[in-house]
């Protein structure tokens, strides 16, 4: 899909964002085809009837989910106007295209978006089904091309933290055509000097999902900069060549060892292993019935401590891959992008800028 040019592109999303067209969003029941879910919330695909003969494209809409707990809490129908007024002044081709927002009598608000093929997650978790390895470097050079501009224009010029940057929320568009940021309900402003200074603003919380979060998030230090989303960003560089959330293979090798000397080893690995998927979530699982907790030993207790302790550090590549030289740029950028210090990880700028003299030196030698 070629881009259009700048002007058309960002004259057509003006007039988009402007439309005084009213929404018209069924309930979620009549929305057939759920696209994803994430904490408190669902998207859905919704087809657009065609106006005077016209085929409308289709849009993602995202709403809280049914569940009545989660529609009494107000802080996820926040998230979803927060987001809204967010992507309203987000004008970029990597970053997901706001199409409009709409509220009911109750209350309850719905994010309408533009609709991408699917997420990266979603890639992700077909090819470890299918055990097809990492993800084709030309693929992955993309996604860090195309997600690497959405950040720099994020931090320097919209001057905001992604906050939750993971595989779930980088979405896709045909065959990796293009690829966009999305999910800005937890972004926190950056001050003048590029920081979030929760010192000073002690209302400012990094809520982020914490398998993907920098080592000064996971410490609660006072003042964190950019460079927590490129750490972010290197461990979604690791899902690419790993297939799996990051730390989430070592937990598998502490739950092999401990379930070894379990007395119901079938049983037990079952329970962990499904219980193992809601860890990438942005918070932890819910609070479990009694009977629940009867039923779990003491293995998933001690496998949580042990995924918890690697919160915030560079997960092991895994060694069943051999990877080609072709793999060895994208390997580079992986360690540079979740080095311990802030410091020391790349600007999301210097990481495009990268790419693109590479692509241009081998275009030149060729």
């Amino acid at each position: 899909m070629e881009t259009p040019r700048r002007k058309l592109r960002d004259l057509h999303l003006k007039n988009v964002q402007n439309s005084s067209t009213s929404i018209c969003i069924p309930p979620s029941p009549m929305l057939k085809t759920l696209l994803g879910h994430g904490t408190g919330v669902s998207v859905y695909r919704l087809d657009r009837s065609p106006r005077q003969g016209q085929i409308r494209s289709p849009w993602a809409v995202k709403r809280i989910t049914q569940n009545p707990r989660i529609r009494k809490d107000p802080l996820f129908n926040k998230r979803i106007v927060y987001e809204a007024e967010i992507l309203r002044k987000l004008q970029h081709p990597n970053i997901v295209g706001f199409r409009g927002v709409v509220s009911t009598a109750e209350g309850v608000d719905t994010l309408a978006l533009e609709l991408c093929t699917t997420s990266l997650g979603s890639i992700l978790e077909e090819r470890h089904d299918e055990d097809l390895g990492p993800l084709p470097p030309k693929n992955t050079l993309k996604i860090i091309m195309d997600i690497a501009m959405a950040l720099d224009f994020l931090h320097n010029e919209a001057r905001l933290l992604h906050g939750d940057l993971k595989s779930f929320n980088v979405l896709v568009k045909g065959e990796f055509e293009i690829c966009k940021l999305c999910d800005f309900g937890v972004s926190l402003p950056l001050d003048e000097n590029g920081e979030v200074n929760m010192d000073k603003n002690p209302e400012l919380n990094y809520v982020g999902t914490r398998l993907w979060s920098a080592p000064e998030v996971i410490d609660e230090v006072g003042i964190i900069d950019s460079k927590a989303d490129i750490f972010s960003f290197g461990l979604v560089i690791y899902e690419t060549l790993a297939l799996v959330p990051p730390h989430t293979l070592e937990l598998d090798a502490a739950l092999g060892e401990e379930l070894e000397n379990s007395h119901n080893l079938t049983d037990d690995h079952d329970k962990l292993q499904g219980k193992q998927l809601n860890y990438s979530d942005t918070e932890m699982p819910e609070e479990q019935s009694e009977e629940d907790a009867d039923d779990e030993s003491d293995v998933s207790d001690f496998s949580l401590n042990n995924l918890q302790s690697a919160y915030g550090t560079r997960p092991p590549l895994p060694v069943a891959f051999q990877l080609s030289d072709d793999y060895n740029c994208i390997v580079e950028l992986f360690y540079l992008c979740t080095n311990a210090l802030s410091e020391d990880r790349p600007a999301a700028k210097t990481i495009w800028q990268c790419l693109e003299n590479n692509t241009a030196n081998v275009s030149t030698a060729d």
